[in-house]
């Protein structure tokens, strides 16, 4: 991280009983990881220097400013969000963006442009390489098409179908997600898009349908022969418990060869994480498999039952640090080094202070001459652009390092893709999750309007 003196201190931080690291730390506000651009000149006026932000267009550092104001804005968050749940649960042909041309023209280009990769392959294939051009690594790109909401009892009441359109539709919008991604990057999958008859299964403990079976067959299979991979997002608990055990069953069957073509997502929110883990690494080890994990903190809050999260945001941090220090550092109970099994992460988060942790865990381990299994960091489109900007720009800096101690993070952006109406579920989930993050959002847009008034000359 390319920041002056001036700007450092350092302090000590322990991960594990007994295990403390150094840690460089900017003295600008936590939420905040921009810093300054490494060619600054002394005799040039600081403030007209680029900052890790320069990688961004311009046409995204306005909207990512004017979405922030708008999201740190009780009334205008309020009545904008109201707006755009209406749009999303309306059957009306006047509030569908696919079909009235006027409203299209007012959420694609300042929303959904923002946060979805596109809605064709041309669309999505200029993301993509916007974001390759930026330094990405690679991309995770999901199909965005949602089941109607519907009470679990309603599921219960469904009659069984011996052929089930949804999951024809489903594994079609899968497979072409895979047409438009390249080897390495990441396709995500929601079960629960399959229709309600597979939410159904799933709410019901049960084995998943042959045809969904042989749909996830082949897109395994496709994804493997591309060099791409996949991984299963969570989803409430009412599904949750059903959704491991298939994703386990595919883990079984497709990640024999050393490496995880399937990854299960880990929600660290939840109190029963690390003893999910600890099961998930059991079988792992037992069974001679790759255990694929993305952890995350958890995006169901709202729909869950309470008392099975975290009381408290610090104890969820604590559980997230604590798991992704353990996975690196293959220190779990019940295991050793020698007997740990093989385990690719992926760090999916917008947290500053726990990206910063298990990057520096894993700089300190390297140094050692240890050999901690690869991290790979990935946050959303359209948000934490500030966090992805450093993690690139800590890519810069190992690249120009000769030593093999230096180990550049491998950074990915998260993308959904579908009509503007398809999307529009996924887009009301944006904005509730930016504004609960109005404080960090606040201090991101400002280093964002330096970077703007860089440009322009002021």
């Amino acid at each position: 991280m390319n920041i002056t003196k001036h700007n450092l201190h350092f302090h000590k931080t322990s991960f594990l009983p007994g295990q403390t690291y150094i840690i460089c730390q900017s003295l600008r506000h936590q939420s905040s990881l921009v810093s300054r651009h490494p060619t600054t000149s002394p005799v040039e006026d600081p403030k007209h220097q680029p900052s890790q932000l320069h990688r961004i267009s311009t046409v995204n550092l306005i909207r990512n400013i004017v979405l922030g104001r708008v999201f740190t804005s009780p009334f205008l968050f309020k009545y904008g969000v109201a707006c755009l749940s209406k749009i999303a649960n309306s059957h009306s042909a006047l509030l569908d963006p696919d079909r009235n041309a006027l409203l299209r023209a007012l959420i694609k280009p300042i929303i959904y442009d923002h946060f979805c990769a596109g809605t064709n392959k041309q669309e999505i294939k200029r993301t993509l390489e916007y974001l390759k051009t930026m330094g990405f690594k690679g991309v995770i790109l999901i199909y965005s098409r949602e089941i109607p909401a519907m009470p679990v009892e309603e599921l219960h009441e469904l009659e069984p179908l011996t052929k089930d359109e949804d999951i024809d539709i489903w594994r079609d919008g899968n497979v072409k997600t895979l047409d438009m991604v390249e080897p390495g990057d990441y396709v995500g999958i929601k079960f629960t898009g399959a229709g309600p008859r597979v939410a159904q299964a799933l709410a019901q403990g049960r084995d998943p349908p042959q045809q969904l079976l042989d749909a996830m067959s082949a897109t395994c299979e496709r994804a493997a022969a591309q060099g791409s991979r996949l991984w299963i997002d969570a989803e409430q608990q009412v599904f949750q418990p059903t959704i491991d055990r298939w994703t386990v069953d595919m883990m079984r069957r497709y990640n024999t060869k050393g490496e995880a073509l399937v990854s299960l997502t880990l929600q660290a929110y939840l109190k029963s994480a690390r003893s999910t883990l600890e099961k998930l690494l059991q079988q792992a080890r037992d069974e001679n498999w790759t255990l694929g994990i993305k952890l995350v903190r958890g995006a169901y809050i709202g729909s869950e039952t309470r008392t099975l999260i975290h009381d408290t945001k610090s104890q969820t941090d604590e559980c997230y640090n604590s798991i992704a220090a353990s996975l690196v550092t293959k220190s779990f109970s019940r295991f050793s080094k020698q007997d740990f099994p093989n385990v690719e992460l992926f760090l999916a988060g917008h947290n500053s202070d726990s990206i910063r942790k298990a990057y520096a865990l894993y700089q300190g381990l390297l140094q050692r001459g240890d050999t901690p299994p690869p991290i790979k960091f990935g946050q959303l489109l359209g948000m934490a652009d500030d966090i992805s900007c450093e993690l690139l720009a800590m890519g810069d800096k190992a690249a120009g390092q000769t030593e093999k101690t230096a180990a550049a993070p491998m950074v990915y952006k998260c993308m959904n893709w579908g009509s503007v109406r398809e999307c529009m579920h996924y887009l009301v989930r944006r904005a509730m999750e930016n504004q609960s993050a109005a404080l960090r959002m606040q201090s991101t847009v400002s280093v964002m309007q330096k970077e703007l008034r860089r440009r322009i000359g002021l």
